[in-house]
């Protein structure tokens, strides 16, 4: 009977209990922070990303609605993006 598999089964849960809400968490704030900069100019602050942010725009529709859904905004009041 080979231990190996059984420590690295335990390991992979030791960390996976530990360490990945921390890294949901941290990847959660990213994603809400790019977004905000993204759609920043669009809430009448001046966006610091401007004319390099505007070839994601189209990939980050889906993201947008999922964002301000995690925001607690139901609809977005925002009428030139095609959302909801």
């Amino acid at each position: 009977m080979d231990p190996i598999p059984e420590v690295k089964g335990s390991l992979r849960t030791f960390i996976e209990l530990h360490f990945k809400k921390q890294v949901e968490v941290s990847q959660s704030y990213l994603r809400d922070t790019l977004l905000f900069f993204l759609f920043a100019e669009y809430f009448g602050l001046d966006n610091p990303l401007g004319i390099y942010a505007l070839d994601l725009y189209p990939y980050l529709m889906e993201e947008f609605h999922l964002w301000h859904k995690s925001l607690g905004i139901e609809r977005s009041s925002l009428d030139f993006i095609p959302c909801c």
